[in-house]
This record gives structure tokens, sequence and C-alpha cells, in this order.
């Protein structure tokens, strides 16, 4: 009899394979089958699944609906999938036999099946173009964490919309769902002794918000917005904005310079959040660009009001960001925020935490012991570009974030106070400097990327006796699988 076939080492790892016996194989007359039922919202998936199947196999199925498939069809069902109860929102059964069906609760679980499908025939040993079969077995596949995070500081650094339009589609290959855009801040000289540049990187045609705009001309319009918006949801990611205040946020202070702390150094980088004032034009910055957002989580940062040797108080600021959380949660928005332990008394324990301070009693906190659901986002997994040795001026290789994410990270990652998501991010504390996103920021944090997938997603991998995979086994898989279907950006800048 023989051997059941071994699961696919697809990036991230399945978290339950069992192997059938043989191949199911794409022909001239397979067809994509979608359940009548839910067609209209299966037909973009099936279409763009179509698509990318033509450019793994040369062979473009054709879409119809139907339930039942044919030998070599492919069905997308919207359903309980066999009652599992461990699939949640985005997980998805995958059972390839004589046909090969996929199977999930929601749209985005389909999406993150479609991924799985097309990784597998990649990973047949065929040459590029030519992939066409993929081990009959069945998958019962879900998330670790249900925030899978990249973060990119486009306030001190602008980042186009080609390139976030790529690594949108670079997320979701690896099955990353959150794209956290930090949308205004301050640079700091090399003397600490004034701000190099501000900016807000959103332009509303209201002539109210025109003193936001940065004067490096650089932003982004609701054109703009909306086209990332529809790129994000084809590849079931969500982007979470973030307006950052009462700190980092000069820019804003700039168009109401009535509302800055009078003091710090450099002063002109904090908002003081005693002034009701102040609460009244935050408000009103993001009650102009909430119709942008289609993301149900809003970050309104909280950093490091006091960073610059400013006198705020710990209670100005809890009250402050209490009043602006609120606002927004009035208007249906969950809020997240950054953490710092002086906040935990105090700050409405329905509001998203994101740890991030690695260093002092800071870096072990566990927010979920403070009743407060939260998201690893620690400071060993920053690339700042030129920046200190201990935020990964050179970048985060694969390796390192595998091996290191459980092991060194303080706070306990597991258990019932663990975290719900984890972020790797981009900051470009030194973004007046001469780089951009498509070359330097990408070369530093592209290995990256599908480490997280594979952390976030499934944690550390095993063979089938249950033995840890070494990064080194994924790499090869990586070697092949790239950037996914439809990048156009990096075609030149292998993995």
């Amino acid at each position: 009899m023989l051997a059941p076939n071994p699961a696919p080492v697809v990036i991230p790892t399945l978290q339950s394979w069992q192997g059938g016996q043989g191949r199911w194989e794409l022909h001239e007359h397979s067809r994509i089958l979608i359940d009548p039922s839910h067609a209209e919202m299966l037909r973009p998936l099936a279409a763009a699944l179509a698509r990318e199947l033509a450019n793994v196999s040369d062979i473009r199925p054709q879409v119809r609906q139907g339930k039942a498939g044919s030998e070599g069809d492919i069905t997308l069902r919207l359903a309980s999938c066999d009652n599992s109860s461990l699939i949640g929102d985005e997980g998805y059964v995958l059972e390839a036999g004589r046909s090969l069906s996929l199977c999930a609760r929601t749209r985005a679980g389909l999406f993150y099946a479609s991924r799985t499908l097309l990784q597998m025939l990649m990973l047949d040993g065929q040459s590029a173009g030519k992939h066409r079969s993929v081990p009959r077995g069945h998958v019962l596949d879900y998330p670790r964490y249900s925030e899978r995070s990249v973060m990119f500081d486009v306030g001190r650094k602008f980042a186009s919309v080609p390139f976030l339009e790529d690594y949108i589609r670079f997320m979701g290959w690896y099955k990353l769902n959150t794209l956290h855009l930090h949308l205004d801040d301050q640079v700091n000289s090399d003397d600490h002794r004034s701000w190099s540049m501000k900016a807000f990187r959103l332009k509303s045609d209201n002539p109210v918000f025109h003193d936001l705009l940065p004067s490096d001309g650089q932003y982004y319009t609701r054109q703009d917005w909306n086209r990332l918006e529809e790129i994000a949801a084809a590849n079931a990611v969500r982007i979470v904005p973030e307006i950052d205040t009462p700190g980092h946020a000069g820019a804003i202070g700039a168009a109401r310079p009535d509302l800055l702390y009078q003091g710090g150094t450099p002063s002109g980088g904090t908002l003081d959040p005693s002034k009701p004032q102040t609460l009244a034009y935050v408000e009103s910055i993001f009650a102009e660009f909430l119709p942008w957002f289609r993301s149900d989580v809003i970050h309104i940062g909280g950093d490091e009001a006091s960073v610059n040797q400013e006198d705020i108080s710990i209670v100005s600021q809890v009250n402050y960001l209490n009043q602006l959380g609120h606002f927004l949660q009035w208007r249906g928005k969950q809020v997240e925020m950054w953490g710092s332990a002086d906040f935990a008394i105090g700050l409405d324990k329905s509001f998203l935490i994101q740890r991030w301070i690695n260093w002092g009693d800071e870096a072990k906190f566990n927010w979920g012991e403070h009743g407060f659901r939260w998201t690893e986002s620690y400071g060993d997994w920053y690339i700042v570009p030129f920046g200190p040795d201990y935020f990964n001026p050179k970048g985060v290789r694969g390796d390192a974030l595998y091996d290191g994410w459980d092991n060194r990270t303080p706070a306990s990652v597991m258990g019932p106070h663990g975290p719900t998501g984890g972020q790797i991010a981009v900051w470009n504390d030194k973004g007046a400097r001469d780089y951009d996103y498509e070359n330097t920021v990408h070369g530093l944090f592209k290995d990256a990327i599908p480490a997280a997938g594979q952390v976030f997603w499934r944690g550390q991998a095993h063979d089938a006796t249950g033995a840890p995979l070494s990064y080194s086994v994924l790499r090869q898989s990586i070697e092949i699988l790239q950037y996914g279907p439809g990048t156009r950006l990096f075609s030149n800048s292998r993995l």
C-alpha cells in the first residue's frame, strides 16, 4: 500500500494535513464552480483565481455556477465546512481528490484557501508556468493570531501608492491581514534642536484643513485611499489608519500653533492635551477622514507625549485619549493605541493596545493581565533605516524573526493573557535622509514578510513526526513562491 502524501511546505505551513494518495490534476477542461447562493460575492474571487491559475499553469479555467465538481474542477463554497468549530472567520478547509474544493465561512477564508492552492501548485516540481497538480489530501487551516500586521511610518517617509499596492499583494500571499499606516509625524534634527520636517499625509478638499498639507507635496488623496482600500479588500487585508496625537503631532500643531504644548526640546512637536480646543480640533480631523476609512479599527497613537522633556501629566493624557476614543466609538469604530504602562489605570479597557517598548519594566508588562486585548509590536522587530543598532538599521532576516519571536519577547505570548496579534514595523526616525521605500526600505524589510506570515499564522513549523522545521527548510519554498501573483515593482528583487 502506498504511503500517504506528505504535507506540502506552503508558507505559512498548514495547521492540519491528512495526506491522501495520488494527485489532483488541473487540465484544459477544469472549471471553477461557485455556489449559486453566493455567486455575486464569489465571482470576483473566482475570476481572480482563474487569472492566477493561468499565470502559474498556463490553463485558465472557466468560472461557472454549480456545487458538484467533476474531475479536475475547483469548487468554492461559503459554508460551515463539515461543522468545524476551528476555522473561525479566516480559516478554511481544502479537500483535494478527483476534484478540489475550497470551503470557508467568509470571503477572507476562501481567499487564504486560494493562496494555499496556488502555492501547492507552484511547489509541484514542474517548470514555471506549467504547475498543474497538487497532492491529494485534506487541509484544515486557521490562524494563530487574529491580527497579523505590517506597519509603515509614512508620516516621516512617504510611500507611493504603487509601492503600497504591491506590498498589500505581497502580504496577502503570506496571509498577513493588516497594513497599519502611521500617517503623521516629524523628524528630529541630528543635533536634536529642531524639527527637520513635519508631515500629515492625507489631503482633504475641504479648505478648513488646507494647512495640514505637507510642505513636500507628498500625500494621499481620497482617490488614492479608495484605490488602496480596493486592493486591500481583494487581498483580505484591512488598512488601519493611525493619526497620532498628542505626541508626534507637529504637523497638526503647524496648522494650529495655538494648540501646541509650549515647551519641550525641541518645542513644537506635541499638542497640549489639557486644552479643550485640542480635543475639538483633533476630533474634527478624524470626522473629516473617517468616511475614507473602511477598517473597523482606528489607531489614535497616544505615545511619547513627554519624550522631549515636556511636563505633561499622565492624567491629562489619559483623559484626552479616553475622550478621543469615545468620540470614535460613538461613530462605530474600535480604538487602538500604543501602550504605556503608566496609562493602564484609568484607560478605557475596551481600547486595543499595542505593546512596543523593549526595555525596562515596560517590556515585561502584560496588558492581558490588566484586562486589555493587546497586540505584540515588540521593538526588537522594528526596522529604522540609518537608525541605532538596536532597531535593525541593516534589516531583519526571516531566520531571526522565526527563531526569535517566541523567545525574545518577555511578556507571555501564550495562554489566556497573551496577544491577539503580532506586528513588524518600519519606522523612519531618519526620514529626512535621502532614501525611499521602493529601494532602501524594501531591501531591509522583504525577508521578514514570509517569516511574519509563518509566525503569526502558524508559529513554529513541524514535520510529520512533530520535529521542528528550521527556517532553512521553509526558505526552500520561499525561493519558489517569491512575492506571489500580481506584484509588479519587485520582479527584479528576489527574496
